[in-house]
């Protein structure tokens, strides 16, 4: 990769938010300014949100090998299967110390447990380019890979039906609930996460990973992998229509980049 040096001035003008927070922005996500074991701890509960085709299925065998613990919430019921193992895992910490790691497809709404019993969050989540993330869950959907793949296709024949009902900042919306500009999703992050990775950079993101949280044991994988659909050319019109809708998420997506390039 390209090495590069994070200026927090600059950064904060083209993201158009206070140079204070880009600064701790970067001091709490850079893989340049991040020290080893830094965010380390002995005993924790971390939450780490898996956000539908960001290479969840690999990161969460390397997590299941790093951890103590791993909790897996179900996808089929999300919030119930959440609640449950958020329980499990609470109480095993009040047990014994140890390094558990609760992983799925929940988002901010499960996590409000953790809040609505003031317990501090630590969290963690990977982004992908939203039009890559989008085709490729729409591919994932429509294959028998997925158990729900009839009703799929029947309700979206089409990408183009798919993308035409795409939810406004879908990575972000997961990741921290609602916002109300790209400052008060920063100022989230800092505030509840211990890390961000990209897809783009896989290896280099669970490196850091490893390196920030003291995980000796963290490997990269590679499963459950999509397939191409053959060569299909993607139009402007739907490339522009999943940007109209994700233009948060690419712009944290675009400066978690640039923390991979440096």
């Amino acid at each position: 990769m390209t090495s590069i040096i994070l200026d927090a001035k600059k950064l904060a003008a083209e993201f158009r938010v206070s140079e204070t927070l880009m600064s701790a922005f970067l001091d709490k996500f850079a893989p340049s300014r991040v020290v080893s074991d830094q965010h380390k701890a002995s005993s924790e509960v971390m939450l780490f949100i898996h956000i539908p085709k960001t290479a969840g299925v690999s990161v969460g065998r390397s997590l299941r090998e790093a951890f103590d613990r791993f909790h897996s919430v179900a996808w089929d019921n999300i919030p119930q299967s959440f609640r449950t193992v958020a329980r499990s895992a609470v109480y095993q910490q009040t047990c014994r110390d140890e390094r558990q790691v609760i992983m799925g497809h929940f988002g901010w709404p499960e996590m409000q447990m953790f809040r609505n019993h003031e317990m501090p969050m630590k969290c963690g989540t990977i982004l992908r380019h939203p039009v890559a993330r989008t085709i490729s869950n729409y591919n994932y959907n429509c294959s028998s890979a997925h158990p729900a793949n009839e009703q799929f296709r029947k309700r979206y024949p089409s990408l183009e039906a798919y993308v035409d009902d795409l939810p406004s900042d879908v990575q972000v919306t997961q990741a921290l609930g609602f916002i109300n500009s790209f400052e008060n999703a920063l100022e989230k992050l800092v505030r509840y996460y211990s890390f961000l990775g990209v897809t783009e950079h896989l290896s280099a993101s669970l490196a850091h990973l490893g390196r920030s949280h003291g995980l000796q044991k963290l490997r990269e994988y590679r499963e459950n992998v999509g397939v191409k659909r053959g060569d299909k050319k993607i139009s402007s019109e739907i490339v522009k229509k999943i940007e109209a809708r994700s233009h948060n998420d690419k712009r944290l997506h675009d400066l978690i980049m640039r923390l991979y390039q440096s």
